[in-house]
C-alpha cells in the first residue's frame, strides 16, 4: 500500500461531506431560481395573508427578500464547500508529509 494516498475510508468520508454540501447548496438556492413560487409559499408567514391578497409592492418586496436570503445561503454554502476542499487538500498534504 502506498502511504502517500488516502485510504478508501478517508475518500468515502470526503465524498459524503462534499455530497452533503452540494445537496444543501442546491436546496438553499431554490428561492433565487423561483422567487414568485417561494413568495407564494412564504406569504402567510410574513404577512398573515395569501400571496394573492398582497399588493404589487408587497409581492416584490417579499420576492426580493427571499431571493436575497437564498443568494446569501448559496454564497455561504459555496464558501463552506471551498473551505472543506482546502482543508481536505491541506490535510492530505500534511499526512503525506508526515509519512515521508
Amino acid at each position: 500500500m502506498d502511504t502517500g494516498k488516502l485510504s478508501n475510508g478517508h475518500r468515502a468520508r470526503i465524498l459524503v461531506v462534499c455530497a452533503s454540501i452540494a445537496a444543501f447548496a442546491s436546496l438553499s438556492g431554490c428561492a433565487a431560481f423561483n422567487p414568485q413560487g417561494a413568495a407564494q409559499s412564504a406569504a402567510p408567514s410574513y404577512y398573515n395573508t395569501s400571496y394573492d391578497q398582497l399588493d404589487p409592492e408587497q409581492k416584490m418586496a417579499l420576492e426580493n427578500h427571499l431571493s436575497n436570503q437564498s443568494n446569501q445561503a448559496w454564497r455561504t454554502s459555496a464558501e463552506v464547500a471551498s473551505g472543506v476542499g482546502r482543508l481536505a487538500g491541506g490535510t492530505g498534504i500534511l499526512l503525506w508529509a508526515a509519512k515521508h
